[in-house]
């Protein structure tokens, strides 16, 4: 309990020093409530949620703001099962808290006045003091989101119905409450309902961490969200059985897209849906906390490599560091440098952005080649499509 109050005490010192640097005002559900902000017609993707923070600039009325919406990552413990006589499973991750900006918006009359710049570099020092180690946001303006040293990490598949095995007209009949036989007897299509909403987020997180290195955990009251979102539309959450064992889900929105599927085996999706075009980026991030995030990176062995970090945004990221790994985790420390000496032993190997280096981690790009990369462990592939 007490470490629950310390930690209530510094996100409250943390909201009040941030808003007194930035002059942005920092609100939680209970001072949103007291606004009209949720009203704005401008910012229709705004909710109010418990653990939401929002990030405003307003004087005689809300002009610019950005949402912070808390979530848990799984990502996966290193150095990862080699020669593992059992598959992977939930016991392998730690958790860790993140958010993702679910919303980023100014009004039109107050755009190009650096309001957008103040509530992300605040938001991103709030996260800073808080030690969240990344945040994320799915968004396809990579202009916009480069320029605070955000980087993609994760392009998604695009699928459709295998139509010769589940028509339209079989998603009907298993939306109206059928169970729908495929294939042969033993394999079955239907709708998952609120009775097995918890068993549908097992199975999503148990195959998730077999196959990813990070991935946002999925509770039953995540899927309870999704499926009323996905109903407004026309669409559900189907299950494919076999024997009373799921095989997969998928999410299909009703106007005959498939938003998100998840096989135990892929051969049984790659027989059930069909993919549609290439992969397209999605999901953009950047390190927040530097040391929190790099605790979870380990290696094979002892590392060490001289790195320079460019953040444009957050100086605590900025500069040159030596990064020391082993397999127990990583650590870094800060190079300081004066009239331009450098330490040999201190001078980088490579140089990168905060974005470049946040897709390094998570394993969507590669850097300068170094041969010490190849022994560190790092936090990918990434899985992500979180929505609602």
């Amino acid at each position: 309990m007490e470490q629950i109050i310390g930690e209530r005490e510094n996100e409250q010192k943390s909201k009040r020093s941030i808003e007194a640097a930035f002059d942005i005002a920092v609100l939680d559900k209970t001072s949103v409530c007291k606004t009209d902000l949720l009203c704005e017609e401008a910012f229709p993707e705004l909710c109010v949620g418990e653990e939401n923070i929002i990030f405003a600039v307003q004087d005689d009325e809300i002009q610019a703001v950005l949402q912070l919406t808390p979530c848990i990552a799984a990502l996966r413990r290193n150095p990862r099962l080699k020669q593992a006589k059992r598959l992977l499973n939930m016991a392998d991750i730690e958790r860790v808290r993140i958010n993702q900006i679910r919303v980023a918006a100014t009004k039109i009359p107050y755009r190009q006045k650096g309001y957008m710049g103040r509530l992300m570099s605040g938001s991103l020092e709030y996260q800073h003091q808080l030690r969240i180690p990344f945040c994320f946001a799915e968004s396809s303006n990579k202009s916009f989101w480069e320029h605070f040293g955000f980087g993609y990490i994760y392009d998604r598949p695009q699928y459709e119905l295998n139509t010769e095995l589940i028509s339209r007209e079989v998603l009907e009949r298993a939306g109206e409450g059928d169970l729908i036989p495929l294939l042969d007897s033993d394999i079955f299509l239907h709708v998952a309902d609120h009775g097995s909403v918890l068993s549908l987020a097992h199975f999503v997180n148990a195959n998730l961490c077999r196959q990813y290195g990070l991935f946002i955990i999925r509770s039953a009251l995540y899927f309870e969200h999704f499926q009323r979102e996905l109903e407004s539309g026309g669409g559900n959450l189907f299950e494919i059985v076999e024997n009373g064992r799921m095989k997969g889900y998928f999410a299909y929105t009703g106007d005959a897209c498939i938003r998100e599927a998840v096989f135990a085996d892929e051969a049984d999706r790659e027989r059930f849906l069909c993919v549609k075009g290439e992969k397209k980026p999605a999901v953009m991030a950047r390190i927040v906390n530097l040391p929190e995030m790099l605790r979870h990176i380990s290696g094979n062995g002892k590392i060490t490599i001289a790195i320079k970090i460019i953040d444009p945004v957050l100086e605590n990221n900025n500069g040159v560091f030596l990064w020391y790994i082993d397999e127990n985790g990583s650590r870094i420390e800060r190079v300081e440098q004066e009239n331009g000496d450098e330490d040999a032993s201190a001078r980088p190997e490579v140089t990168t952005t905060i974005g470049e280096f946040t897709a390094f981690i998570f394993e969507y790009m590669q850097l300068k080649q170094n041969a010490k990369f190849d022994s560190i462990y790092l936090s990918g592939p990434v899985w992500m499509n979180e929505r609602y």
